[in-house]
């Protein structure tokens, strides 16, 4: 045991219980904040060819219908073909779309690489020569790591470059895009490195996974195996901690931003929180607020006050 065995091991074990604690704590903050002024542009998604309930007569009695598969197309489009980027920032989605593939294709990888431990660990061999389920699984392995070390360090080299020498985004770029974008040419790169000089077929990355999931890993031999398992758990570990999470905060940004329209009704929870919210204090100063009253409180004298302006006139 030494420290080829921490990394390939215990490292990744601790980086991957970090990562997925972290998450949770996340997206249950998330979901326990308070709402979020909603943007109420429509059309939305869900409502279809409608495009909004209030093109309804008698809106308010009425049930909105809801269009899963809209909604979902939207979505796909947005997650599988990063659209808005597409849309509004052509230059921007050269990089972005296949650093997104290369996480895709990536994580894709790593599932397969765990059902070809399975596979092994039952007696089942996968490799170019292997019955066809095993075959199967030996080249959607090869493709899936080819693709997405290969897409995801092409992205990540795109949107370097235009970080550095496009103008108006090296001005809106701090270190922190630099660090993120080092790290995943590392990580990226690493793989690809690993795929073509250490690992062509993924065997010493099954055997080396099936050791995990037993929870008997080996000490890694490869360095470049090696490198890279160590700049995948950073990256774990980092990920959680960044604005990269983005990813989850994605969600909650379209469903209960962009795309919410549930109306408030007499008694519903909407009303409950938001009731709640106006006896909010204010902790900061203004001309126009008063420091540790409440939002109630700010309306009932500012109502007072337009009185009283109205007397002396």
């Amino acid at each position: 045991m030494g420290i080829s065995w921490f990394i390939g091991g215990p490292f990744l074990y601790i980086a991957v219980v970090v990562f997925l604690y972290k998450t949770v704590l996340t997206v249950w903050g998330y979901i326990t904040m308070p709402r979020h002024l909603r943007w109420d542009i429509y059309p939305v998604p869900h409502q279809g060819r409608i495009g909004s309930k209030y093109q309804q007569v008698d809106f308010t009695g009425l049930k909105p219908p809801v269009f899963f598969m809209d909604e979902l197309k939207e979505m796909l489009q947005e997650m599988l073909f990063i659209k808005r980027a597409w849309v509004n920032n052509p230059r921007v989605w050269k990089g972005s779309f296949p650093l997104h593939m290369g996480f895709y294709f990536g994580f894709a990888w790593i599932v397969l690489i765990a059902i070809g431990a399975v596979f092994e660990l039952n007696g089942l061999p996968v490799a170019a020569a292997a019955p066809l389920w095993g075959r199967l699984l030996f080249y959607l392995t090869l493709a899936a790591g080819s693709i997405g070390f290969a897409a995801g360090l092409g992205g990540s080299l795109v949107l370097l470059w235009l970080r550095t020498t496009d103008e108006d985004m090296r001005y809106m770029s701090d270190y922190v895009s630099y660090i993120n974008l080092g790290l995943m040419i590392l990580l990226f790169g690493s793989g690809l490195a690993a795929l073509l000089f250490a690992d062509p077929s993924f065997a010493v990355d099954r055997a080396h996974m099936a050791g995990l999931l037993t929870l008997r890993p080996a000490a890694v031999k490869e360095p470049l195996l090696l490198f890279r398992m160590l700049i995948f758990g950073l990256f774990l570990l980092y990920l959680p901690f960044n604005r990269m999470m983005h990813f989850v905060g994605k969600y909650f940004f379209y469903h209960d931003i962009m795309w919410d329209d549930a109306s408030m009704k007499r008694g519903s929870a909407m009303e409950t929180d938001v009731a709640a919210y106006l006896n909010y204090r204010v902790t900061w100063s203004g001309a126009h607020v008063r420091q540790g009253e409440s939002w109630l409180d700010q309306v009932a004298g500012e109502a007072s006050r337009e009185e009283d302006q109205n007397e002396k006139e």
